[in-house]
Order: structure tokens, then C-alpha cells, then sequence
């Protein structure tokens, strides 16, 4: 069966399956008898009417409140993204549909279903070049059985599962890759946890419709998990994979999946963890096999330990060059150890940390690195701190420094920042001023000025004074938005760059999103982008023994338009309590998952959100970020809750402490917003 059929075939299972949703959800429910009446009059209004309006449910609002909770939401997308200068990538036009629906059911769990389906073309020419793709989920969470054993499953485009052990892992990780197929988690009495899943790899794509593409192949897993004792957890995880494929190319390329290296990887994974208190240890073994590789060993330990204001951790580490995990290639050709110390109190905030890293081959490079952060509440209001970096390697040397002041002022929140950077080649200074500025109710506003001191060379370091090139750029930065009405509010953010000195190209970014709420269950939402970067002059070497040569860049651009009509519905006890029984307060909660290029714990002007990141609520419930790394949860039940983040989609370097785990507290009737920032591997 070729791949154009089987996505045929898998696209009409998907609107199938989304039709019987749908008729699910609009299925009239049998009314409540009516009061007769002789029934005593009850009041209908609380508090006379005065509380504040219901946000919780957002455009989940139902009249009919019978029966378990049940969902449906269908965006209509279209996206039009355009490119200017020379060499820029074809033009891109994404139609699509993107729907979900959870429904809950008394003696089998909670299930979803996600679905995308995506239709568009690229204008390589007159006639264009047309394209077609989809992505299907089921999930079931939570089907209870006998002796507390409960049963996760998941069906359709989902990621390859691991065993705790596995993903707890604060140096080294194992990736869990997209595929698609099907995976199956038993959880039982004494920690006890089995799990199975297998299918063929791929990634996820698309602009604002997350469709998914198959790289060839087929990989699977197969791990249990258990606690002898209270302080004890043991694991084991195999994981296969033939004739797949590291690498991946759009089909709209010329390369595709079948013209790459494809290999084939056996490997095993062993794991025991202790903890007592605050007390952590845990050992990894890993082996494994990649074809004409031959076999390849890998082993790290991990503990940690808190005893008052103190953090302690350290590590060892050996693993061979050539392993791989399904598909994946994990951190090898590695030798060494690392060491933290954490000190934190209600006005201190500090840790130090060393890693040493020496390539077991000898073909990589060895690098000692070591890197401090502090901070120091002076006042309720006023707090200073500074971050300094070096890195030691065969190859060069570098080192950074970072001094900030924050103030909780009558104006907001502001940070005055100083960053000095260099390597043999290179070096950068800049001083930034911040601002999260104190508004009224439903509207914000940030906003970031900087001036960037660069010299640079291509060549070295003895002809720096007469070909390198220095420049100073100042940089501008505003984001903010506001509930223009009750039903429309307006989000924005803009980026400026331009040198006033030497040789830099300027640059602008922007985009605009509207939100609109049409009708009960209708919103409309649309966001216009644009990032241009202008024409500038920089010196090329083109030769050690002829000068710097000016060379005219061209200017280049990039626009896009961005549309969605959204409807949403839902039946049962007012849907709202993800988490919570039928008719239980509710709040509503979102946020973004950035990230944190200065690493001060807050979503600031300039930053980026990171897209297509699966959140997960109280490990129930999941949702995806959206183009700007923003996500929702618009019917949460009143009370305590666990966010966590799978951050398999977050661009290298990029990576998240313990799953990005958030814990938050909603109220009824409250938003509640939260930002996890996502920090470079260190």
C-alpha cells in the first residue's frame, strides 16, 4: 500500500471517527422533570445576582447540564505565509481543519481525539505544487480495574512511551519520539508499571495545522517498573528500531526519507533509583547495537542530596560513541562527571556547577565548563544577582558575565541588565533595561531597550584590528495587548533592531492577533506576522592575504496571514471541571511555553514562545501549544493542580527542569495564567 493510500485511508478513519464525535455531543439529553407546582419557590440568583460573571468555561458553555462530561472543539484554518529576496523559500498556502474532543465515561476512563487534516500548496511556479497531509490521536487515561490497577492507551500520531525511571533523568535523556502507532501503560499496587508501544517514526509539521509526517521505518518499546520497597524503584526498557531514518525532509523538497542513510538499533535500558527524604540516588545502564557500528555501552549515576538551605548534586558518566534510542541518537562519546551546589534561603539564591566532559573516542572535543548564578533580595522590592559562564576546550576558550538589578517600582516590574561575552573570535556587550508595566484589569504591557556592542572577525585573531567588523545596534521591544470588550481583545508584540554605528542589518518583527468571540460556541481568530531584515554592508574575507571585501546583502522578508474560526460545544455537568466531578467550581487556566533567553523566570518582550509543545494537566489531560507558544485549559476544577511539559518539540539547546512541572492553584471563577520558560542546556 503506498503512502498516499494509507494516508487516504487514515484521513477518512479520522473524519469518521470525528463525525460519531460530534453526534455524540450534540445528542439531545432526556430533560429533568419539571417542578410541579405545588413545589416550593427557590430562588434563582446568588448573592443577588452580584458574583462575577463565569469566565471558567470560556466558549464551553452548555444549557444542558445532564449526563458526563463531553466536548468537541473544530477549527477552520486557513494561513497564507509569503517570502521576499533572493533565494527565499517558495510561497506557502495551509488550509485545514483542526478538532478535539474529550469525553469521560463512568467505568472506562477518560478519552480524546485529535485530529488535523491539511490541504495548501507552495507556489514554486505558475501551476504551484500542491500537498495534503493529516495526524489522528485516541487516547484513554485512567479505565479502572480491580486492586488499584488502572490503563492508559493511545492510538493513531502519539510519542514513544517511557518508564519513569526514564524520564527522570537530570543530566541525560532519553527521548520520547514521535510516532505512529499505538501504546499501552498498565499502572498497579507497589509502583508497579508496564508499558508497550510500537510504529513508525516521524515529525510533527505544518504552520498553524500540526500534521504529521512518517520518516519510514518502524520502531518499538517494551519496559516495566517496580518498588520492592518504599525507597526503591527498579526498571528496565528495550527499545527496537528498523530501517529508519536520523534525518527528515520535507516531500515538497527533492530529497526525500527513501534517498537517506537508513540504519537499523537494538538497545536496552536498566535503571534503580533510591530516595529517602530529600536524599536521591539512581544508576543507568544502557547497551546497545547500530548496524556496521557494532555494539556500543553506556553508564552514569546521578544523586542529589537537601539538607536545609543546601543542594548538593553530582554525577559520573561513560557512554560510548554510536548509541541510539528507537531512532534517535542520545548524548555519546562522552566521559566525565559534573557537580552542583545549590544554596537557597528567603533572600539568597545561588548555585555553582563544574562539568568536565572528555570524548571516549578522542575525536570529540573535551571541554571543562563551569558556570555560577546568584541572586540577593535587598529589600521587599529591590533585588540584584549576576550569572558568569567559562568554558575550557581544546579548540578555545570563552567566557560570559551577567549582572542585573530587578525593582518592584510604582510603574511595574523592571530589570537593568549588563552582558559581556567573548571567544577567540568574537565578542559582545549589552546593556538592557526591562519593564512589566502595571495596567488596568485586562490589558499588559511589556517592554525591553537595548544597546548591542559587537566585535567580530572571520579570520585570526592577529588581523582582528584591521578586519574585523564592530557595530552597535540598538534594539527595541514592546508586547501587550487588552480586552478591547467584553467579547474582543487584542494581543501584539513588535521587534526593532538598526545600527547606529559600524556595519549591522537592521531588522523588524511583528504580528498582531484579534480574538473575537462571534456568538455562544463561535470565536474568530486572526493574526497578521512580518519580519523583515534590511539590506546592509558587511566585510567578507574572502582571502588571509586581501582585505575585507564589502559585500551588498540583500534585503529579505517574510508575511504571513493567519485565520481560524473556531466552534465549540459541550454537554454534562458544565464541563468545566477537568479533574473535578460534575458541578464542581471551575477557573479557567493558560499560559505560554517560552524561552528564557536571560533566564530570570519571566516571559519578557523579545522572547519567543515555543510552538507545538504538548502541556500536560495533572497527567490527564493534554492540549498543545499554539504558533506563539501559548496554551489553554478554559474549564479547570477549583483547587490544586499539576502541569507538566513533554518537551520533545523544543528546539536544541532548549530543555526543561523536571518536565517543566508547574503547580498552581485555580480558583472559581478566576484565570489563572502561567508561564514555564524552557532554558539552554548547560
Amino acid at each position: 500500500m503506498t503512502a498516499r493510500v494509507r494516508r487516504a485511508a487514515l484521513l477518512a478513519r479520522c473524519l469518521l471517527a470525528l463525525g460519531w464525535l460530534a453526534a455524540a455531543v450534540a445528542r439531545a439529553q432526556t430533560p429533568p422533570p419539571a417542578p410541579s407546582a405545588d413545589a416550593p419557590y427557590q430562588d434563582r440568583y446568588i448573592a443577588g445576582g452580584s458574583l462575577t460573571p463565569d469566565i471558567s468555561s470560556g466558549d464551553y458553555t452548555t444549557s444542558d447540564p445532564s449526563g458526563l462530561a463531553r466536548s468537541i472543539r473544530i477549527d477552520a484554518v486557513a494561513s497564507m505565509l509569503r517570502q521576499e529576496g533572493p533565494g527565499a523559500a517558495p510561497a506557502v498556502n495551509e488550509n485545514g481543519v483542526v478538532a478535539d474532543a474529550q469525553w469521560d465515561t463512568a467505568s472506562f476512563g477518560a478519552w480524546s481525539a485529535d485530529l488535523g487534516a491539511r490541504t495548501g500548496g507552495t507556489q514554486r511556479s505558475a501551476a504551484g505544487n500542491a500537498y495534503g497531509d493529516a495526524s489522528f490521536a485516541l487516547h484513554q487515561r485512567g479505565m479502572p480495574f480491580d486492586d488499584g490497577w488502572q490503563l492508559d492507551n493511545a492510538l493513531g500520531d502519539i510519542n514513544t512511551p517511557l518508564i519513569d525511571l526514564a524520564r527522570q533523568q537530570p543530566r541525560f535523556l532519553l527521548t520520547s519520539a514521535p510516532m505512529q502507532g499505538f501504546d499501552t501503560e498498565w499502572r498497579g499496587p507497589a509502583g508497579l508499571q508496564l508499558l508497550a508501544g510500537g510504529g513508525e517514526p516521524g515529525i510533527y509539521e505544518g504552520i498553524k495545522v500540526p500534521t504529521f509526517q512518517t520518516l519510514g521505518g518502524t520502531t518499538g518499546t517494551l519496559g516495566a517498573q517496580w518498588s520492592p520497597a518504599p525507597q526503591w524503584s527498579v526498571g528496565a526498557e528495550l527499545a527496537a528500531a528498523r530501517d529508519v531514518t536520523l534525518y527528515y525532509e520535507s516531500l515538497d523538497n527533492t530529497a526525500t526519507t527513501a534517498t537517506l542513510p537508513h540504519f537499523s538499533s537494538n538497545t536496552g535500558f536498566l535503571s534503580a533509583g533510591w530516595q529517602e527524604g530529600s536524599t536521591r540516588a539512581q544508576l543507568n545502564v544502557i547497551d546497545g547495537s547500530v548496524d556496521g557500528l557494532g555494539n556500543a555501552f553506556g553508564t552514569w549515576l546521578d544523586a542529589a542530596q537537601t539538607r536545609g538551605a543546601f543542594t548538593n548534586a553530582f554525577g559520573l558518566f561513560h557512554i560510548d560513541p554510536n548509541l541510539a534510542w528507537g531512532n534517535q541518537v542520545i548524548t555519546n562519546d562522552v566521559q566525565g562527571g559534573y557537580y552542583r551546589l545549590g544554596y537557597q534561603t528567603r533572600r539568597w539564591v545561588a548555585d555553582i556547577g563544574v562539568d568536565e566532559v572528555r570524548s571516549v573516542s578522542g575525536d570529540g572535543v573535551s571541554t571543562t565548563f563551569v558556570n555560577a548564578d546568584a541572586r540577593y533580595q535587598l529589600s521587599r522590592d529591590v533585588g540584584v544577582g549576576g550569572v558568569a559562564n567559562l568554558r575550557h576546550s581544546d579548540s578555545d576558550n570563552a567566557w560570559s558575565l551577567e549582572g542585573y538589578v530587578d525593582d518592584v517600582n510604582g510603574l511595574g516590574t523592571g530589570r537593568l541588565q549588563l552582558d559581556y561575552a567573548t571567544d577567540a573570535q568574537t565578542s559582545d556587550a549589552s546593556v538592557t533595561l526591562q519593564q512589566s508595566w502595571n495596567m488596568h484589569a485586562g490589558t499588559r504591557l511589556s517592554t525591553s531597550l537595548s544597546v548591542d556592542r559587537s566585535n567580530g572577525s572571520a579570520v585570526t585573531p592577529a588581523l582582528q584590528s584591521t578586519l574585523g567588523q564592530q557595530s552597535t545596534l540598538v534594539r527595541l521591544a514592546l508586547y501587550g495587548g487588552g480586552d478591547l470588550s467584553a467579547r474582543l481583545s487584542l494581543d501584539g508584540s513588535v521587534q526593532w533592531a538598526d545600527a547606529i554605528a559600524g556595519h549591522a542589518a537592521p531588522a523588524t518583527m511583528a504580528d498582531v492577533s484579534l480574538t473575537w468571540q462571534l456568538a455562544p460556541g463561535w470565536s474568530l481568530f486572526g493574526t497578521y506576522y512580518e519580519n523583515r531584515i534590511g539590506s546592509w554592508t558587511p566585510l567578507v574575507v574572502t582571502s588571509p592575504l586581501a582585505p575585507a571585501t564589502p559585500t551588498v546583502v540583500p534585503a529579505m522578508g517574510q508575511r504571513g496571514v493567519f485565520l481560524t474560526i473556531r466552534y465549540q460545544a459541550a454537554r454534562g455537568a458544565h464541563f468545566a471541571p477537568l479533574g473535578g466531578s460534575p458541578g464542581a467550581g471551575a477557573g479557567r487556566l493558560t499560559g505560554v511555553i517560552y524561552l528564557d533567553a536571560n533566564e530570570n523566570g519571566r516571559f519578557d518582550a523579545g522572547e519567543t514562545g515555543a510552538a507545538n509543545v504538548t502541556v500536560i494537566l495533572d497527567g490527564r489531560f493534554s492540549t498543545r501549544t499554539d504558533a506563539n507558544g501559548r496554551f489553554d485549559f478554559p474549564a479547570v476544577a477549583a483547587g490544586h493542580h499539576v502541569l507538566r511539559v513533554q518537551g520533545d518539540n523544543l528546539p536544541l539547546p532548549w530543555t526543561l527542569a523536571d518536565e517543566g512541572r508547574t503547580e498552581v492553584e485555580v480558583g472559581t471563577r478566576d484565570r489563572v495564567d502561567v508561564n514555564i520558560g524552557a532554558v539552554r542546556l548547560k
